[in-house]
């Protein structure tokens, strides 16, 4: 059975939905992309930095493939995914995209034991959870997403563990350590 809605519902939808519309054509989408490249740059200068006792002596061999991605709005681009090879193991940073909910960007660690994720989300963000909130609309009935200023959002880099508690993990020279082995199962 449907919900039954009135007039007033409906018109307020209507204009939440022209709202998005026009936010949406007013957003610089080439900047967006632009923005979340130069954060991949500085993710891949960091991994680099905690391997660079390995790099330098060849023990770990790094190199970058370009891959494209095709985001809604921005359309496709290209984008470097790092290869890492340690010995025979293979551990590839895969950008994801940058238009996903509550972040600014994602990465998947690829190892042939299982994958991990890489989040570009607020810094003051402590899980998955913390990146959305809804508040219920007035009378209860419609849902609201808060507003809050990007401009004030401080974005960083972070480890999402695995379910059931997902929560977000500074990423450290250690704490990468750590990923790089639980998807080699090392």
């Amino acid at each position: 059975m449907r919900h039954q809605t009135d007039s007033t519902d409906f018109d307020q939808f209507v204009a939440r939905q022209q709202t998005a519309a026009a936010e949406a054509a007013s957003i610089d989408w080439g900047r967006e992309r632009d923005e979340w490249l130069k954060h991949l740059d500085g993710l891949y200068a960091s991994v680099e930095s905690f391997l660079e006792k390995y790099l330098s002596t060849g023990q770990i061999k790094r190199e970058y493939v370009m891959v494209t991605l095709n985001e809604e709005n921005i359309g496709p681009y290209r984008a470097k995914k790092m290869v890492l090879r340690i010995g025979p193991q293979q551990v590839e940073l895969v950008p994801v995209g940058t238009l996903l909910i509550g972040s600014k960007g994602r990465v998947d660690v690829v190892g042939p034991a299982g994958v991990a994720q890489l989040l570009l989300v607020d810094k003051r963000a402590s899980g998955p959870g913390s990146l959305i909130h809804v508040r219920v609309g007035a009378g209860g009935k419609l849902p609201e997403l808060p507003t809050r200023n990007p401009q004030q959002i401080e974005w960083e880099w972070r480890i999402v563990t695995r379910p059931p508690e997902r929560r977000f993990t500074e990423i450290t020279q250690q704490s990468f350590f750590a990923l790089i082995m639980e998807v080699t199962n090392g």
